[in-house]
């Protein structure tokens, strides 16, 4: 008896050892939907497999046509708790044991119109909602599933069209092969759904014929083009259909669902888009659509004010046309000269289709008048990668600004994409937060100096996207490239020459930046009164019907749009929780946006919140009673208010996102305090913040501090390699702000949450109830004694 006793005691020592930092509640995950496709029409279970699903009470579709109900809710075996750091060895951060894996079994109705595509769900737990998982609506197509082995065409899954071939890349250099008989003239639309629902799979697709040699091949230009492709086969017989992975690699994210056979699918439509409450008719293009023209109504969706979305012919896919408040034209096709040029008027939207060699059109401008230049087309579906430039009438191109060089440096350590707002530089010496610097032919800004040699360069972004001035593109810049401190000089400046580059900004673009892609914009501010000459093209000199466009010349009408994060709150009983509202300012729009949270239920409370000028995202809290109460989630709405040109403009954030949702949680693992309640600071000063913490539930952990809603032009100085850290044996920190010396007068509330580190992606952030007023008052001038 003693020694089962003693054996029964191992486990309980292990688990202490094992996790010193004792429990901690870990938000619900999801780690995987099956089966990943549905048919429409039916009644199927859905099964989601995660960590925290006990006790699930509802489910939330991001579509409609679908409805369900938890059938049970069993549990399932714990995994391996393998945890790798940033390094690729075990991460020695604990994050308490691993929490109940759980198996939800859902009975999902799926309405025979229900509309095919991928499909988010949430489910409710106690500890509130889950990630979005996903899977998707397909047609009532019988499934050939992947059988190995069927590396080789004497092995392949014989398949009856139409069909959807399922299957996983598992190892590398895997090859799947299915086998189908088709007629001469059969024209077959091959489509890989996957893509949709987070497979990692880069597709490569083939089409062998019975004697191995390959007759069709999709996916060697990964990234490019829709998810689908069509092939006509001239002769009938046996052929087959062969799935790899592009990289070569194997594992079990790396699934496909291919659908194949003669279904509607649309690729895009010419014109591109109409004006709205005007109606339209559009040619379309695709596969299977039965009626080439259809008549569309210029009626905003409720997804998104600036556009429509279509079905047509209940094609498989979607179509989004863009909608717009210019008058439009056609252009003339014959413009493909600067002499040629259209005349057209400002405002106007041209619908084309772009030339090889370009195409050319004429406007007239004032002095001092500003025009912008937008291309939308790669955003709808068009294959055109645009640029776009503005001439004199003599066409030549014309000169916006200077850029002089006045100290360089060189990038080090590694490559970076033309997204990473961070960037290795070997000196930083003769550089200050605002300036301008010019890499390669872009221009950024810098937001944050390196603190050690280690550190990146941090410039300007905006939605993970790198910010490029002056209308320049964001660019991939390698090792050992100049960077240049600039000076922005009004254009026809001249220098004596300092041994470093002087250069001429041209009014041109290629990519537009955040929200943009592909598509360009341009802001023209004419130098003088007359004529000006648009060229547009291609940037690889391509053109045809496979490259449409709308171009729009306007005056700037400043807007915006909001998104909110997270998007599923889960608010703990007596806590509260930070929301982050984003605005993505449109047309240099930079007046204040007042934020609140709307239609709250009883037992909710939030802040509102006020996105200043010159800044782009604001914090709210949202709280919870002790004794709150909610039957189900409710809907998360983010309504954002300003004054534009007079007039008020609301906008709602994520109007596209069925799934924002609030529910509540237990009581959190930290309640967190700002001992400071109010700072005053001067330019090039510092302050020092107090807060402090009270651990819950058992809970031991170490608890990163974020710091949020900070000024542009104030940092936190003593953050460390982990940043402001409270550790296990320590329930108050302080920190120091630090207002740089370039700092404008301002007053802004900041928040600070302590963050519980789990093995759920979720938020788990809970914030101090109350903000921290920070004051930044003008410098005090030296008395002459001084």
């Amino acid at each position: 008896m003693k020694r089962l006793a003693l054996l029964l005691c191992i486990p309980a020592l292990f688990g202490a050892d094992d996790h010193p930092t004792g429990p901690r509640i870990t938000p619900p995950t999801v780690a995987s939907v099956q089966p990943a496709g549905v048919s429409r029409g039916t009644t199927v279970e859905l099964t989601v497999e995660g960590f925290n699903l006990a006790k699930a009470s509802a489910v939330y579709f991001s579509e409609p046509g679908l409805t369900g109900r938890i059938v049970r809710v069993k549990e399932l075996p714990d995994l391996p708790d393998i945890r790798l750091g940033a390094a690729g060895t075990p991460s020695t951060v604990d994050v308490g044991p691993l929490p109940p894996r759980n198996q939800v079994t859902i009975e999902v109705d799926v309405a025979a119109g229900a509309n095919i595509g991928a499909v988010g769900l949430r489910l409710l737990t106690p500890l509130g909602t889950t990630p979005e998982g996903r899977f998707l609506v397909e047609p009532y197509y019988g499934e050939s599933v992947d059988r190995e082995p069927n590396d080789t065409t004497e092995g392949a899954v014989e398949c009856y069209l139409p069909t959807i071939l399922a299957g996983t890349i598992q190892r590398p250099g895997d090859l799947d092969h299915f086998k189908i008989e088709v007629k001469a003239g059969d024209e077959l639309v091959f489509e890989n759904g996957a893509s949709l629902i987070g497979s990692q799979l880069t597709p490569l697709i083939s089409i062998v014929a019975a004697d191995q040699s390959v007759i069709r091949e999709w996916g060697r230009q990964p990234g490019q083009g829709p998810n689908w492709f069509v092939h006509k086969f001239a002769q009938g017989g046996t052929y087959f259909v062969r799935v790899a992975d592009y990289q070569r690699t194997g594992r079990s994210g790396n699934f496909y669902r291919v659908k194949v056979g003669r279904f509607p699918v649309v690729e895009a439509s010419y014109p591109l888009g109409l004006r709205e409450g005007q109606s339209r008719e559009v040619e379309l293009r695709g596969r299977n659509l039965g009626e080439a023209r259809l008549a569309v109504k210029g009626v905003a969706s409720e997804r998104d004010p600036a556009a429509v979305f279509l079905r047509p012919a209940r094609s498989f896919n979607e179509l989004k046309l863009a909608l717009g408040s210019e008058p439009e034209i056609d252009a003339a096709g014959g413009n493909v000269t600067a002499a040629g040029a259209q005349p057209i008027p400002v405002p106007v939207t041209v619908n084309g289709r772009a030339h090889a060699q370009g195409q050319y059109f004429r406007f007239a401008a004032k002095k001092g008048q500003r025009v912008m230049i937008e291309v939308n087309a790669r955003r709808l579906g068009s294959e055109l990668d645009s640029v776009v430039e503005v001439l004199d009438a003599a066409g030549k191109p014309v000169e916006r600004a200077v850029a002089r060089a006045v100290w360089d440096t060189f990038t080090v350590l590694n490559e970076r994409d033309s997204t990473n707002r961070g960037i290795r530089i070997q000196a930083w010496n003769g550089l200050a937060v605002g300036d301008y610097v010019m890499a390669g032919g872009e221009i950024l800004r810098l937001q944050e100096i390196p603190k050690t040699p280690d550190d990146d360069a941090i410039f300007e972004s905006f939605a993970g996207q790198r910010l490029a001035f002056f209308d320049t593109t964001s660019e991939h810049h390698a090792v050992d490239k100049p960077v240049y401190k600039v000076q922005i000089h009004p254009a026809g400046a001249s220098f004596a020459p300092n041994g470093l580059p002087q250069v001429r900004l041209y009014y041109r673009n290629d990519d537009g930046g955040p929200g943009y892609g592909k598509d360009s914009l341009l802001r023209f501010t004419a130098p003088a009164a007359g004529e000006y000459v648009l060229r547009l093209r291609d940037v690889r000199g391509l053109g045809g019907d496979q490259y449409p466009y709308r171009l729009t010349l306007r005056e700037p009408s400043p807007d915006f749009r909001l998104a909110v994060n997270p998007r599923n709150p889960n608010v703990p009983l007596g806590g509260t929780v930070p929301v982050t509202v984003t605005a993505f300012r449109m047309d240099d729009f930079d007046g204040p946006i007042h934020a609140k949270l709307a239609g709250l239920p009883a037992g909710l409370a939030a802040t509102t919140g006020v996105i200043p000028s010159g800044q782009v995202s604001a914090t709210l809290l949202l709280t919870a009673a002790p004794d709150a109460n909610l039957a189900a989630a409710v809907p998360l709405q983010v309504e954002g208010r300003a004054e534009i040109a007079g007039r008020a403009v609301a906008r709602w954030a994520n109007p596209e996102d069925r799934l924002k949702l609030i529910a509540l949680m237990p009581r959190a693992d930290v309640r967190m305090t700002a001992e400071t309640r109010e700072v005053t600071v001067e330019p090039g000063g510092t302050a020092e913040i107090a807060v402090r913490i009270e651990r819950q539930n058992g809970f031991g952990g170490r608890v990163p501090v974020e710091v949020r809603n900070l000024p542009p032009t104030v940092r936190v100085l003593d953050v460390g390699l982990n940043g402001v850290l409270l550790n296990e044996d320590e329930t108050r920190r302080t920190f120091t702000l630090a207002a740089l010396e370039t700092a404008e007068p301002i007053e802004q509330t900041i928040y600070v949450s302590g963050q519980i580190e789990t093995r759920s992606p979720q938020q788990s952030s809970y914030a101090a109830a109350e903000g921290i007023r920070v004051v930044v008052k003008p410098k005090r001038p030296l008395s002459k004694t001084e």
